[in-house]
């Protein structure tokens, strides 16, 4: 490895990042052509379904790849039976001669298999350059593969004294605009975002990007007994067709029809005698519903019972100068123990303190 392998593959990072939002549940990926001394191609991965990183690079190269190196900042995929077919064939073929990675692909069908292909093909491989940056790039997929449940942020914006409205039951404006931004720009990031009926019926949401450009989540609503107001914003704005109810199978059947009508995706899971659906559940049938990353953004319920069962991945507080002294608190159960302060940020005049879990 050499100065040239860390520029390079922080060129990938860079590249990879242009594809967020977009390639859910694959990774981000960038890759990079180097021959002589000279970038010849480059590449990402644009589209979930689209072609790898390293066939947008080969493909855009306009010189003969003889004796090139191919760097990307994920291991190249060797199995079949995907939409895409797989990197490491078109790598040997067009007489690549090293290849420099951040990560491995834990993938099961690849995990090592790519970089063997490679080796035994001739071709020098590199791994490990800046893992730690390539890990944090692609924290969501690398947590689905591993659990097969999404990566969890829990967003929480509250007063100094902790509370996230006032004790009358309507929709308190607690942060700034610049903050409101900063939200807009994770549910672009995130595959979906998540409230309860409590939020929907007090705040009335939309749950869409509108202060930045980007991608619209799923907006999931976790409402076990239907109590959520069905004239809500978000039950008949344009984006409904992009709307879940996730309920029990104790909840009113004629609720389920009118939302259903309306072109909201409803989906029955198990419950307790209350309606109550374990998380666990719920992250479990998301995953399985192609969501790799969740943006939960309440209400207080919500926010404990994802504390209480150490669920969540991420946890950002945004906190505002303001007392507000009654009504709902954010947090009533203690952070876990894994859940460690990364960062604290000034979004002014609120502060942005990140938490994220140390495994």
């Amino acid at each position: 490895m050499n100065i040239e392998d860390l520029e390079y593959i922080q060129r990938c990072f860079e590249l990879a990042r242009n594809g967020r939002g977009e390639v859910s549940p694959n990774p981000m990926v960038g890759a990079v052509i180097v021959k002589e001394g000279r970038i010849i191609s480059e590449g990402y991965h644009k589209k979930y379904g689209g072609p790898h990183a390293e066939v947008e690079a080969i493909n855009a190269a306009q010189e003969d790849l003889t004796g090139a190196t191919l760097y990307c900042n994920l291991e190249p995929c060797c199995h079949k039976g995907k939409k895409t077919p797989p990197c490491v064939p078109l790598i040997i073929k067009r007489g690549i001669k090293r290849v420099v990675i951040s990560n491995l692909d834990r993938n099961p069908e690849v995990n090592g298999r790519g970089v063997l292909e490679l080796s035994a093909a001739g071709i020098e491989v590199t791994s490990g350059v800046f893992a730690d940056i390539g890990e944090k790039l692609n924290r969501f997929f690398f947590k689905g593969i591993r659990s097969k449940v999404p990566y969890v942020t829990l967003k929480i914006a509250q007063s100094k004294d902790g509370f996230i409205n006032s004790a009358k039951p309507e929709r308190t404006r607690i942060t700034s605009e610049y903050a409101e931004i900063f939200v807009h720009h994770q549910r672009s990031v995130f595959d979906a975002v998540l409230v309860g009926a409590d939020t929907v019926n007090i705040d009335n949401p939309y749950l869409t990007v509108r202060k930045v450009e980007g991608r619209n989540p799923v907006r999931i609503v976790l409402d076990g007994m239907l109590r959520s107001n069905l004239q809500a914003n978000l039950f008949n704005d344009e984006n409904k067709n992009r709307t879940w109810v996730l309920t029990s199978k104790r909840s009113d059947p004629n609720r389920k029809r009118i939302l259903e009508e309306k072109g909201i995706r409803v989906i029955d899971i198990i419950s307790d005698r209350n309606g109550r659906i374990e998380l666990k559940l719920i992250l479990k049938i998301l995953y399985n519903n192609n969501i790799g990353s969740l943006f939960v953004e309440g209400g207080a319920d919500i926010f404990n019972q994802f504390i209480m069962q150490n669920l969540a991945d991420e946890l950002i507080i945004i906190e505002a100068p303001i007392k507000i002294f009654s009504g709902k608190k954010s947090l009533s159960a203690n952070l876990p123990a894994n859940l460690k302060l990364e960062s604290v940020e000034e979004l002014s005049p609120d502060q942005k303190r990140v938490y994220k879990k140390i495994d």
